[in-house]
């Protein structure tokens, strides 16, 4: 009989976060996703950064405009995500502020090679059949593994959070903070029963 691998990442992924450092052995991060502005107005960016730190979100995912992560960075009290599609991408979430940045697997080998990683990268996918394909490419480039349910009816978020955070999935991006804060509380609780004291 063969087991499963343990969900239990590599002990030395961390997430720096300003002065704070998040060991993301047992508890993944949750990344609320901020709705796009009316009008792309920095106000309405800083309300929503706070609404989802009221949520229980611990980063803030700002996945719009650089010009619009700056000011959440700098101002919105809260770690800044954003997600990345090139290098390029990354070179101008980092420029602007972003604490992390979320890419695809094919990404995360381009990042690594081209040196522009000046900001903290995980790998991200957003539907389950790529897990463990992403899960090898991100344990192999030292990154922790990101799963996108912000486009994702409820049931299934539900459902797909749970089964990836089990499998060794650390950060969750998601437009539901309140749903996902339960989610990743819950499966904390069964990995830290899992690894004993």
């Amino acid at each position: 009989m063969s087991l499963a691998p343990s969900p239990v990442p590599r002990p030395e992924l961390t997430l720096v976060c300003g002065d704070a450092v998040g060991d993301l052995r047992a508890r993944a991060p949750v990344a609320g996703v901020l709705p796009p502005p009316r009008g792309a107005r920095g106000s309405e960016v800083l309300a929503s950064v706070a609404a989802v730190g009221a949520a229980g979100a611990d980063l803030a995912d700002v996945s719009l405009a650089p010009r619009l992560v700056g000011p959440a960075a700098r101002r919105g009290g809260l770690p800044v995500s954003t997600l990345a599609a090139s290098v390029a991408d990354v070179h101008a979430a980092g420029a602007a502020g972003a604490t992390l940045v979320l890419v695809p697997p094919a990404v995360a080998s381009e990042v690594v090679e081209s040196g522009e990683a000046r900001v903290q990268v995980a790998v991200v996918i957003d539907e389950l059949a790529g897990l463990e394909v992403a899960r090898r490419v991100a344990d192999g480039l030292g990154m922790p593994l990101a799963l996108d349910t912000a486009g994702w009816p409820a049931a299934d978020a539900l459902a797909g959070e749970s089964v990836a955070l089990s499998r060794g999935c650390r950060i969750v991006r998601t437009a539901d903070v309140r749903r996902t804060r339960r989610v990743v509380e819950v499966v904390a609780a069964l990995i830290g029963a899992r690894r004993g004291p």
